[in-house]
């Protein structure tokens, strides 16, 4: 596998290469094509399971794209590692048509970092409180007695930092015998997918009590077969000059904190 550093790009299959835009790396990638070979029964099978798996793994990539540059590394081999985990935990289906039901086995994804480097329970020094509203619209983050200061994990000082919080609803993805394709059992236009981000606050040893929600639009209420995700993210600097804040390298990491 290479990278481009030409003038130019392109996407699609050219002479026994193919080129790409790669989401987690954010750069164009060339890698060269796998010959065909023949498939037995079970190879099928595991084939048309790992479509379900990236199905799921892109739709989370796309949920949190307000949490772009946050993420760091690539994603794509851990988040298929966790649908997979999900995937087998479906002993209802055949081999070879599981389902991926999130709503049901989501604990493998509670506490994915979307930042290799900077894993978010890492970065925290304590676990937030996290609560959701009997009909899974509104989500409410605690911060009780946090002293800031001095006390995020990072290699650089941080002078200020901001909370990001999104919740999105994640189907559960089922094998659809009349289309002959794994497919969410809701379509995209009825999930919801919403992210609220604070002021910058400045680090103290003083003690705060700090809360913020995010809910659902009323129309995107979450529904049954579908699980809502939680995802915190944090941005840090390290000064702030005429209300401009000086970002750190890297900036922050984000990650799951909770699945209802």
């Amino acid at each position: 596998m290479a990278t481009f550093k030409g003038p130019f790009s392109f996407n699609g299959s050219v002479g026994g290469f193919r080129g790409y835009w790669d989401e987690d790396a954010q750069k164009q990638i060339l890698s060269s094509s796998k010959r065909k070979t023949r498939s037995t029964g079970r190879t099928i099978d595991l084939n048309r399971e790992f479509k379900a798996v990236t199905y799921w793994s892109k739709y989370i990539r796309r949920a949190t794209i307000d949490l772009i540059y946050l993420k760091k590394g690539r994603l794509v081999g851990l988040l298929n590692k966790v649908a997979k985990q999900i995937q087998v935990m479906d002993h209802e289906c055949d081999y070879g048509y599981r389902s991926i039901q999130s709503s049901k086995f989501n604990y493998p994804l509670k506490g994915f970092s979307f930042n290799k480097k900077y894993p978010l329970k890492d970065v925290l020094p304590v676990e937030p409180e996290v609560t959701i509203s009997e009909d899974r619209r509104v989500v409410t983050l605690k911060l009780t007695g946090f002293r800031s200061y001095a006390r995020f994990k990072w290699p650089e000082k941080v002078g200020y930092y901001r909370i990001f919080l999104l919740i999105f609803t994640l189907p559960d993805i089922e094998y659809h015998v009349l289309h002959k394709a794994y497919e969410p059992v809701y379509s995209k236009q009825e999930m919801g997918q919403v992210t609220v981000v604070s002021e910058w606050i400045e680090t103290s040893v003083d003690p705060i009590d700090y809360e913020m929600s995010v809910a659902f639009p009323e129309n995107q209420l979450p529904k049954e077969k579908s699980v809502v995700v939680v995802v915190m993210g944090l941005e840090f600097a390290y000064a702030m000059d005429y209300n401009t804040p000086y970002v750190v390298k890297d900036q922050g990491a984000a990650g799951v904190i909770g699945c209802f």
